[in-house]
């Protein structure tokens, strides 16, 4: 939320449980007991979509981090062991196409360092007899599999937190103005019955009313 979202949500909490508190005084009136049912009823939704608003994809992008530098550890202990059967065997076009470093799963787009291991699995499978003396296991080649599966799950989410923040947004403007016309259109009017019968009660609400700027202070002008 932003800082006037904030504030008119602050005011809307304080409204609410100023009625709550004098509920003994409205609880008679019933198109005042309507007006404060569907207003609260307003308000928890718009705490509801203020919480999912503050979802976002720092969580989800370090999770993507963690699970790229999880593939590059299983698919560098397999590039050693196939780098050193090529050297072993002299297979230059092996040593060609596995000359990665852990850079080649760190860094660039992230597509292309999923597809790097995707390579490194296919040849580790392709010479799992002869990588078995360098230690590399039908379970070390499943690790890495799994590391490249879980990584590649991740990479969209970022982009899929940030769609999702921006269409709960749209709905909490629209629930903040509903909530708004309800107070404006109808408690706003109806409290004036309380004006002479009930001053202390329709001063408080008059007081719950105002929306108060809770934002970072505006900073002083410069001495000239």
């Amino acid at each position: 939320m932003d800082d006037r979202q904030e504030n008119t949500l602050s005011m809307f909490q304080v409204v609410s449980q100023t009625m709550q508190t004098n509920q003994g005084v409205w609880s008679g009136v019933a198109d005042v007991v309507s007006s404060v049912a569907a207003f609260d009823t307003e308000v928890a939704g718009i705490e509801t979509l203020a919480a999912q608003q503050q979802q976002s994809s720092e969580g989800v992008t370090q999770d993507k981090k963690d699970l790229r530098a999880a593939m590059a550890d299983s698919a560098m202990i397999v590039v050693g062991a196939l780098k050193a059967l090529a050297a072993r065997t002299g297979n230059d076009d092996l040593a060609a196409q596995i000359n990665f470093t852990r850079s080649s799963f760190i860094y660039g787009r992230d597509t292309q360092a999923a597809t790097n291991g995707d390579v490194v699995h296919t040849h580790g499978t392709a010479n799992a007899a002869a990588l078995a003396n360098s230690g590399i296991t039908a379970a070390t080649l499943t690790a890495l599999r799994g590391a490249i599966d879980a990584y590649r799950d991740i990479i969209s989410r970022p982009r899929e937190v940030i769609v999702t923040t921006s269409a709960v947004t749209g709905q909490l403007e629209a629930a903040i103005a509903r909530a708004l016309a309800i107070l404006t259109d109808q408690l706003d009017n109806l409290i004036e019955l309380f004006r002479v019968s009930n001053r202390p009660f329709y001063d408080q609400y008059q007081a719950a009313r105002q929306t108060i700027d809770t934002g970072s202070p505006t900073p002083p002008l410069p001495v000239p």
